[in-house]
């Protein structure tokens, strides 16, 4: 997760800042909408100017046997350098070998599709409808192939993007096209014959930000439970100041494969905060008590976080240069829980269900 981490606090380096005070946070729109080609292709060319514009596509799988794969392939005008493109891939073996390989790339050794879903970053590819996503990864230490088939059909939030601001250029966008998915797949180490196959589970993402990471959230809690029956994806923004701390959220689950349940516009109640022993004033809940309803289902439940499992401190991990720059804007901790959900669900009948699982809890402290 420290991919994830580093670009969130890359993009707050040259975010503006100015004129956002007097600006509104539009959040996302209606209900949820189709997740198309265009939403997950590359918006690179709209925002080639933009200092502060970061795209990626994630993948964090769960594989069985020992097995552990993670894939982000990333597009950003920051830190990188304008239009550069980077391919990060780890994977463990059952053997408990791991690799970790970062591929850069300049703006001319990546392209995507114009009306297909087809990336290709060097000799990495992403490509396939969208519900049945194709990767290829290869750099020096292996070459990958994996074959993914959605339980989860493709989802975001309302119209999938949130305006900061009364600029249309600045924005914050969201898509998991792959809420969960069956993957199978092979892993080839270089230098050595055999061919390891792998299978599990996989969660995909796409996201896209074109302000900086202190513009967009003092503060980010975010919650996922992958599975082959019920999935539960959870995130909570609290937007700085200048936008009132007004939330932007979404909560939504699917059972058998099929969304029962969505919502951008339910109450969050945080209690029972983890206090960091090396950072004052620092704190992360451990238990989100969840309210609310759409389209007549009465929702309440909880995400309660269980053991610290990793805690990252950003500025004390960066050279010097880098926590020099990043240290006027931001002090970003992120916290990784164990945790589960529990969720209750009425509908205008009465009827009344209950889910749940275990699942993985992540806050960030952008700014105490």
């Amino acid at each position: 997760m420290r991919t994830v981490l580093a670009c969130m606090v890359g993009i707050a380096v040259l975010g503006p800042a100015a004129g956002a005070a007097a600006d509104p946070l539009i959040p996302w729109s209606g209900p949820s909408q189709p997740v198309t080609v265009q939403d997950v292709l590359p918006h690179y060319a709209e925002n080639r100017d933009n200092g502060s514009y970061s795209e990626w596509w994630s993948f964090v799988f769960r594989l069985e046997g020992g097995y552990w794969a993670y894939v982000q392939f990333l597009v950003s005008n920051v830190g990188l350098g304008k239009g550069k493109a980077v391919v990060k891939a780890e994977v463990r073996l059952a053997d408990g070998e791991s690799f970790s390989e970062k591929v850069e790339l300049d703006p001319g050794e990546w392209s995507a599709g114009k009306d297909t879903f087809e990336l290709k970053f060097g000799e990495n590819t992403l490509s396939g409808p969208l519900d049945a996503v194709r990767i290829h990864v290869k750099n020096p230490s292996f070459e990958a192939d994996y074959r993914l088939k959605n339980v989860a059909p493709p989802w975001k939030p309302g119209n999938g993007r949130a305006q900061y601001g009364a600029s249309s250029s600045r924005y914050y966008q969201f898509e998991a096209f792959a809420p969960t998915a069956i993957v199978e797949g092979t892993v080839k180490v270089a230098d050595d014959d055999r061919v390891h196959k792998v299978k599990g589970i996989v969660y995909g993402e796409h996201q896209l930000q074109t302000v900086g990471m202190h513009e967009q959230a003092k503060r980010w809690a975010r919650y996922r439970s992958l599975g082959p029956r019920t999935t539960f994806l959870l995130s909570d923004i609290l937007t700085p100041d200048v936008y009132g701390g007004k939330p932007l959220r979404y909560a939504v689950l699917f059972v058998d494969g099929k969304k029962v349940f969505d919502s951008t516009t339910f109450d969050v109640k945080e209690s029972s905060f983890y206090q960091d022993p090396k950072k004052a004033g620092y704190t992360a809940p451990q238990l989100l008590a969840l309210t609310g309803e759409n389209d007549g289902v009465k929702m309440r439940g909880a995400v309660k976080a269980g053991k610290l499992t990793e805690r990252e401190d950003f500025l004390e991990t960066s050279g010097a240069a880098v926590r020099f720059v990043v240290s006027k804007f931001a002090k970003p901790m992120m916290y990784y829980f164990d945790g589960q959900f529990a969720l209750e669900l009425t509908g205008s009948d009465g009827k009344v269900e209950k889910h749940g699982g275990q699942g993985k809890y992540y806050y960030t402290v952008v700014n105490p």
